[in-house]
């Protein structure tokens, strides 16, 4: 008795085993949605990262949205005009209102990432990888003994 259910029990725990496998290597082969969430600012303080990808996923992200341009946007400091705030307002908020705040939520890593770019991209090799800071710190040696 014991041997006839054996046998079934292995066939659909191996079936099992194979369908979550290839569940998991679909998952792994997803690319990820630059638009939908900002990696650009893990991406940003990571060491690790390619110059170009992260590039691509900060542009992405802000390709669908409005993107701090002014300086006092840039901080965090526009004026605003406040309206009166009535219990609808404070429940349920406009469009122009949500992209607002989630502008507002990001212009600091903006200034950030704007700021890393210009002080990675001259250690940044052909393939995108950024020299480590061991790296930048022998070719500021070899450039200050010449």
């Amino acid at each position: 008795m014991i041997k006839n259910i054996r046998h079934p029990l292995i066939i659909i725990l191996s079936v099992f085993l194979l369908i979550g496998n290839h569940a998991n290597a679909q998952q792994k082969n997803k690319s990820l949605n630059y638009s939908k969430y900002p990696y650009w600012i893990e991406m940003m303080n990571n060491p690790a990262t390619n110059y170009f990808e992260a590039i691509k996923a900060y542009d992405e992200f802000w390709a669908t949205r409005k993107k701090p341009t002014e300086e006092n946007e840039i901080m965090g400091q526009e004026n605003t005009v406040t309206k009166k705030q009535t219990f609808l307002n404070k429940w349920f908020k406009s469009k122009e209102e949500k992209e607002a705040e989630e502008t507002r939520k990001y212009t600091l890593d903006v200034k950030k990432f704007e700021h890393w770019k210009l002080k990675v991209k001259p250690y940044v090799q052909e393939d995108g990888r950024i020299l480590s800071a061991d790296e930048q710190l022998q070719i500021w040696q070899k450039q200050r003994q010449q």
